[in-house]
Order: structure tokens, then C-alpha cells, then sequence
């Protein structure tokens, strides 16, 4: 169907047919479905470009920037890395994933999805702010990391799990800098597992919500990975941060029916198998992770946060690490990038000669009343 398989050409020729079973969509599923079949279209409008010489013409169309659609987020994805390199300490850094046990993963659909994610992220910043302060381990009262949401594995099921970007360092209570003894070693993992799983039970316990007792009885699956001066644990990150469920370059084929893809099997030392899946079935897959409205996926916690900045200085100056003051350099991952179009002719760059105007309305309120009738005056 298509000489180079993409994930866009996949979802606009299966969605009509998956949205003929009349799926039960929440509205911002709904919502990436249309930013989705309109991106890049002249339904969003765009822009003229001609060249100077044999007067040929390009159309640039608007992108969506939804955060589902998978051919939007790379200038956003080099903006964060490049902003979040900048924040780094001279310290240890380490990768802490919290994962929550598959008999609760059924309270992030439906109407308290939100608020399920939001639990989520209190109880594991909670469980690490906690750990990371006490004086057994690392003794920071003053603390900071990054915690970042996925909610795929590799074959595109659902798996919620809390990426954490941790420094081994911060400020003791006496305001001094202290930091992790040994590079390997932050945190031991079954006391932070504990600690994540009674967080999470009073944040349910909070909210009302029932479930099996026996799931407060299995291991909470906690992992953590050092990761160096944490340079490559924010690039790791960066790539999901503002980019789809799968990349293109993973697609293998895209039938009539069906579409072909690559994947990693963790169980198996990360061996390459091949996954095919039936367009609807993949279609269903992919708006699975479409996330609620208004739910932040990326969250800084204490020195890390924007707001910390003078806290944040403190702490890079105190852990010998080299602060640049003044104007920063220019970077080209973080500078807004101008996109010139090469001429197919002349190789002359083009000239944008003209706007297109967006010709999308919002559609008009299913239950609109219809104006009163007029009266006589009396």
C-alpha cells in the first residue's frame, strides 16, 4: 500500500474503518482523531512558497501539535533535551521506574482516569522525596528529579509506568550539599517498593476507591539503573517525551488489512520479534494512550522545578560543577528552526509568496435550541 511504511498512512487508512464499530471514545480520543486527519492538510491552512527563477510552487500545510499525532514533537523533543542538559548537577544520576501491578490498571479509564494518573504521580514522588530525605540513605532534605509518563511496552499494550530522572545529591538540613556514596547505589530497591505501594494505598484510600486486597500483598515493581552525569538518561527521555506510540521506524509493511511491525521482547534478552496486527486492532492499540485532558506527562519535582531556579544554582555551585553565567550559547537542538524549501529545479531556496486560510469550523452544539419565536407588541 505504501512503498514506505509510516505510522500516519497507517492510522488515516484504518481509522474510517475502525470508527465504523462505533468504539466507545472518550472525547480526547476523539479529539487526536481529528487533529490526526487533519494534520498537515489544507484543513489547518498553511503557507505559499515559489521559487525566484522557474516560478514553482510549494504548498506547506500547519501542523496539529497534538501530542498523539506521530509526525508532530521532534523540534519540541530537541527544545526539552536541550533545556533539561542545562539543569544537571555534578552528581550521580540515576533511572527510577515505578510500575503499578496489572489488577489496577483498570482506574485509568473511564471518568477518574485523571485523577488515577495524578495519584500515580504523588504516590512515587512521595515514595522517592521521602527516601531520599531520610538520614539511613541519602539524607537530602532538599531534593529533586523528574518524573516523565508512558504508558506502552513494545508491542503497543498498556503498561503505565513513571520514568524518574534522580541526581544522588542535594541540600542536607543543615543546607550543606551531600550526595550518593557510590555511583551504583541509590536507593534499596525494596524499601522504595514498600514505600511507593503504601503511598498508593492511601492515595486510594483517599479518594474512596476499592480493590482486591491482595494486590497490597504482591511486590510493587520497582527498578533502578544508574545512569552517570545523566546526559544519556535525558536523551532516553527525550525521545518520548512529545513522540507517538511507535516510530515509523519500526513499521515493516502496511497492507489493505493489516500492519507489520518490529518489537523487542524484554522476556527474551531483548530479542527482535515481528508483531501483526489487523488495521482496527492497531488503530485500537494506538488510541489507547491518547491521555486525558489537561493531565501533565512530564512533572519536576523540588530543585528541579522551573520555579527552584535560585535553589537549583546553589546546588550545581556547591557540587563543583562549572556554571555559565550570563547570556547562553546558541544552541541548534533548542533555536527555533526555519523550515527553507529547497526548489526541486534549481535547488533555490523558495520564497513564501502567500498564507492559506484555515477552512475548519467547530462543529455546532448537537442540542442547540432554535431562537424564540417573535411576539407581537402588545
Amino acid at each position: 500500500m505504501s512503498r514506505a511504511p509510516s505510522v500516519i498512512a497507517a492510522l488515516r487508512a484504518f481509522l474510517p474503518g475502525f470508527l465504523s464499530t462505533r468504539p466507545v471514545l472518550s472525547p480526547p480520543q476523539r479529539r487526536a482523531i481529528w487533529a490526526i486527519q487533519a494534520c498537515r492538510t489544507p484543513v489547518l491552512g498553511g503557507h505559499v512558497h515559489a521559487c525566484a527563477d522557474c516560478a514553482r510552487r510549494h504548498f506547506a500545510y500547519h501542523s496539529c501539535n497534538h501530542k498523539a499525532c506521530p509526525q508532530c514533537g521532534k523540534e519540541a523533543t530537541a527544545q526539552w533535551v536541550a533545556r533539561e542538559q542545562g539543569k544537571l548537577i555534578g552528581a550521580p544520576y540515576f533511572m527510577v521506574t515505578f510500575t503499578l501491578p496489572e489488577e489496577l490498571r483498570g482506574l485509568f479509564f473511564g471518568r477518574d482516569a485523571k485523577a488515577a494518573y495524578d495519584a500515580f504521580f504523588a504516590a512515587a514522588s512521595e515514595a522517592l522525596r521521602d527516601k531520599l530525605a531520610s538520614p539511613k540513605w541519602l539524607g537530602a532534605v532538599n531534593n529533586g528529579f523528574t518524573a516523565v509518563l508512558h504508558t506502552w511496552n513494545q508491542q503497543m499494550g498498556f503498561h503505565p509506568h513513571l520514568h524518574c530522572i534522580v541526581p544522588g545529591g542535594g541540600l542536607n538540613a543543615r543546607g550543606g550539599f551531600v550526595r550518593v556514596k557510590s555511583a551504583q547505589f541509590l536507593l534499596p530497591v525494596p524499601v522504595l517498593s514498600r514505600a511507593f505501594r503504601h503511598h498508593f494505598k492511601a492515595q486510594m484510600r483517599q479518594r474512596g476507591w476499592q480493590c482486591d486486597p491482595a494486590v497490597w500483598r504482591v511486590d510493587w515493581g520497582v527498578h533502578i539503573q544508574p545512569f552517570g552525569s545523566g546526559e544519556n538518561a535525558v536523551k532516553y527521555l527525550g525521545a518520548y517525551v512529545a513522540r507517538s506510540v511507535i516510530a515509523d521506524s519500526r513499521l515493516l509493511s502496511i497492507t489493505d488489512t493489516h500492519v507489520t511491525f518490529r518489537y523487542k521482547d524484554r522476556a527474551q534478552g531483548n530479542a527482535t520479534r515481528t508483531l501483526t496486527l489487523e488495521g482496527t486492532e492497531f488503530c485500537k492499540r494506538y488510541l489507547r494512550h491518547v491521555l486525558p485532558r489537561r493531565l501533565r506527562s512530564i512533572r519536576h519535582y523540588g530543585f528541579c522545578h522551573p520555579a527552584a531556579k535560585k535553589t537549583r544554582l546553589k546546588i550545581i555551585v556547591l557540587s563543583g560543577k562549572t556554571l555559565h553565567l550570563g547570556a547562553a550559547p546558541p544552541s541548534a537542538a533548542a533555536a527555533p528552526q526555519t523550515r527553507a524549501f529547497p526548489c526541486p529545479c534549481c535547488q533555490r531556496a523558495m520564497l513564501r509568496i502567500g498564507k492559506i486560510p484555515a477552512h475548519w469550523q467547530q462543529p455546532a452544539p448537537v442540542c442547540a435550541r432554535a431562537p424564540p419565536a417573535a411576539t407581537a407588541a402588545a
